[in-house]
C-alpha cells in the first residue's frame, strides 16, 4: 500500500503543495525512520525547506508528505 501511495499521493511540487495549502486538504506526515505517521492534519505554513502541519515544522526532504495532488489542465 505504501508504494501505491507514494506514486499516487506524495506532495513533490511546490504546485502539491500550494494546492492542499489553498484547499485547506489535510496531509499525512510520514517518516521514512520511524516507519509511521507522524501528524495528519492541515498545512499551517509552508516555505522551500519546510512544511509547517499541526504545529510542527517537518523539512521537506526528511519527510514524506501525502495528499491531494494537484492535477495540472492539459490543453488540446
Amino acid at each position: 500500500m505504501l508504494l501505491n501511495k507514494l506514486k499516487c499521493r506524495s506532495l513533490v511540487t511546490d504546485d502539491d503543495v500550494r494546492y492542499n495549502f489553498r484547499l485547506g486538504i489535510p496531509v499525512e506526515v510520514y517518516c521514512v525512520k520511524a516507519k509511521s505517521t507522524l501528524v495528519f492534519g492541515r498545512i499551517e505554513h509552508y516555505n522551500k525547506q519546510y512544511i509547517c502541519v499541526a504545529g510542527h515544522w517537518f523539512h521537506r526532504d526528511r519527510f514524506i508528505f501525502f495528499g491531494q495532488r494537484h492535477l495540472e489542465k492539459i490543453s488540446s
